[in-house]
């Protein structure tokens, strides 16, 4: 049983697995919200209470046999914990699907302060110029993300953050900044004049690229 917290009066996506009731326990997808009857139980109900689903508005495949539902902020509305059934009715195909039972609790919006995560960057420069010295504008400096940080800031405020390519074109004067996580691992390259290299980015708030070790 999957547990999870949800915020109360705050209609919301609650995702199931549905696996095939054999042997194989092979994802169970192409399930078509008329085959399934979904109900759930708020905390203090001594019952459960039919939900019904009108279609892509409640109800939506993910793949591999993951969905989710859609329940209301009124089907939200009670503190505590939160119960679901999701069992196949009687136009689903067999093989039959197992029941999934579903579990969250509902909490108060203000047990979640939202926040804000800071992130240190380094801003690395540097100039390019032709064998003469004189200045090449328009010339493309790219930083490919090899490894990041994963998790930064304090409880409740965490996160995570994805790989990407950051990029950088030269001015008039050959001159370009290029802004990068500080500690993250890039594969740097300015095809241009051939350079490339892998750095770890120091914790410094600006440094010349072409002077870091």
């Amino acid at each position: 049983m999957s547990c999870l917290q949800i915020l109360q009066n705050t209609a919301t996506w609650i995702s199931f697995t549905v696996i095939d009731n054999d042997a194989t326990a092979d994802p169970r997808t192409g399930i078509l919200y008329t085959e399934i009857d979904v109900s759930y139980k708020k905390y203090g109900q001594t019952s459960f209470t039919n939900k019904v689903l009108t279609g892509p508005a409640d109800f939506r495949e993910i793949g591999s046999g993951v969905y989710e539902i859609s329940f209301s902020a009124a089907e939200l509305d009670t503190l505590g914990s939160f119960i679901f059934l999701i069992n196949g009715n009687g136009t689903l195909d067999a093989p039959a699907v197992k029941q999934v039972v579903g579990q969250a609790v509902v909490v108060a919006a203000a047990a979640y302060t939202p926040g804000t995560i800071t992130l240190s960057t380094n801003v690395l420069t540097g100039n390019v110029v032709d064998l003469q010295g004189t200045p090449v504008a328009a010339v493309g400096v790219n930083a490919i993300v090899l490894s990041l940080p994963t998790i930064m800031g304090s409880t409740p405020n965490t996160g995570g953050i994805t790989n990407s390519i950051v990029s950088a074109v030269t001015d008039a004067s050959g001159f370009f900044a290029l802004e990068v996580l500080q500690e993250a691992v890039i594969d740097i390259s300015i095809s241009k004049i051939n350079y490339r290299r892998t750095l770890t980015v120091p914790a410094n708030s600006t440094d010349v690229l072409f002077e870091l070790p």
